[in-house]
């Protein structure tokens, strides 16, 4: 597609010794490794790195990811959602059909690449794909290919993963990035727009966040009058297009609305006196956000009123919807956004579908979560075994497999070390319990179980049903 930047493959580079040439035999590899040692051979050899804007995530990362991630999934099965999980390769199409070909992720954003024959395969139909930079146009083609919407069809989806956009990477805004989400289809009603933001706002308080962001809301109306809008937004702008941004300028032909978003300080101040939406508005149309409204009012869920508030992608109708971060994320303040999108499933084949829903970003959560609630959500160990001898070690080993097979977080020393150095292990692992076993309490059948973090200890018989509910008890 000639509007997407498309990936490009090369051969994989050879690895490097300076000042010797490529290594490209495991003669010289080896003699490489001969010559430097294997440290010197390491630093040799060409460094690889993850690609711009795709992050590694260790243990220390991912126990704050993991909170969010299961807060998000209790929360969505407590609204009523199903989990789906849609492949992360989708066929550009989908995007292009389902996001608008005019907008900033189609245009300029997406990974694409054609997936055609392989060596030695015959009449292999050449096919554009991409890695997905959204999952709504997915979810709605998924859907679709397994019938699910079928006529008066209600439907509740869930999903949490990853995303890809080629973007400038900086703080909240990652090429891999990963997002919470869910979609309903098949109500046109108020009350589950009202819902799906309930449900959004349920998420946010449950991580300490309710407090620290903004819900903001607005309509777009039908698509007959967006379309109206449009135009009146394309005059507007026209009459004042010399001092528009270029970016701005571009969209005034392909896609007006996000001229609206523009970060920029002049466009900024042109869109104070643009037209808005809400003048544009069929009674149909206004009775629908006054429903909207009206529901957040019930339930006791603040919002403001924005009618700057557009979305950038061409599915949404009637309620747009965003929740702004007002700590820790400095430009990328947008945590979760979402809305109406009553046209999308027949703009991918399907029939008339109403649907609405929303999309929230990990890495924005997690950050917000670091500046204005981080707690401790590390998953410690219940119990450290400690060897004192080597019967005591196989007792360790056989207890812990036992207590583990039960779901029991056991930490084990397998390298044979002695009792000062596993206790020091222990210590660190942030262990809640402890216990040492030797061929005395092996005899005795009974060991003393020490609290790690008050030193107290008490003696348990050592049976895998005792030392089990003692850990848990204890943890």
């Amino acid at each position: 597609m000639s509007s997407t930047q498309a990936l490009t493959f090369s051969p994989t580079p050879a690895l490097t010794c300076s000042p010797t040439p490529a290594l490209s035999s495991t003669t010289q590899r080896l003699a490489c490794l001969a010559t430097h040692g294997a440290r010197g051979y390491a630093a040799r050899m060409e460094m690889l790195r993850a690609v711009k804007g795709m992050d590694d995530l260790f243990e220390s990362d991912l126990s704050l990811w993991r909170h969010v991630e299961s807060v998000a999934r209790e929360t969505f099965l407590a609204y009523g959602f199903g989990e789906i999980r849609t492949p992360i390769l989708e066929e550009t199409a989908v995007f292009v059909r389902g996001v608008g070909e005019g907008t900033d992720i189609v245009h300029k954003e997406m990974f694409t690449f054609d997936d055609g024959a392989r060596p030695g395969e015959k009449d292999a139909k050449t096919t554009n794909v991409c890695l997905r930079p959204e999952n709504t146009a997915g979810v709605v083609r998924a859907m679709l290919e397994h019938g699910k919407l079928f006529a008066d069809a209600y439907e509740q989806v869930f999903y949490v993963g990853p995303m890809f956009r080629r973007e400038q990477p900086q703080a909240g805004r990652r090429r891999q990035f990963h997002q919470i989400g869910c979609e309903a289809f098949g109500t046109a009603e108020p009350g589950m727009d009202v819902a799906v933001i309930a449900c959004v706002h349920t998420i946010l308080e449950r991580l300490g966040l309710a407090s620290s962001t903004k819900l903001l809301v607005n309509t777009l109306g039908d698509p007959d009058e967006r379309r109206t809008y449009t135009d009146a937004l394309v005059a507007y702008f026209s009459a004042h297009e010399a001092k528009l941004s270029d970016d701005s300028r571009r969209r005034l032909k392909e896609n007006p609305l996000r001229i609206l978003d523009s970060k920029d300080d002049g466009d900024r101040a042109l869109a104070r006196d643009a037209p808005k939406p809400v003048d544009f508005l069929s009674p149909a149309a206004r009775a629908h956000f006054d429903g909207v409204t009206a529901g957040l009012a019930r339930l006791g869920i603040p919002f403001v009123l924005d009618p700057m508030l557009v979305r950038g992608l061409d599915y949404y109708t009637r309620t747009v919807f965003e929740f702004v971060g007002e700590a820790g994320l400095g430009a990328q303040s947008t945590v979760a956004a979402g809305g109406r999108y009553d046209g999308l499933v027949q703009t991918l084949g399907g029939r008339a579908t109403p649907a609405v829903g929303f999309a929230g970003g990990i890495e924005r959560l997690v950050l917000m979560m670091k500046a204005v609630a981080p707690g401790d959500h590390t998953t410690r160990p219940a119990l450290a075994l400690i060897g004192a001898d080597d019967a005591g070690r196989a007792r360790c080993e056989q207890l812990a497999f036992s207590l583990r097979k039960r779901g029991i977080r056991v930490v084990v020393d397998v390298r044979g070390r002695g009792v000062k150095a596993q206790m020091k292990s222990a210590d660190k692992s942030g262990a809640a319990l402890s216990m040492v076993l030797g061929s005395n309490e092996i005899s005795a059948g009974r060991a003393q179980l020490k609290k790690m973090g008050t030193g107290d200890v008490s003696e348990v018989a050592l049976d895998d049903d005792a030392v089990a509910a003692a850990a848990r008890a204890g943890a």
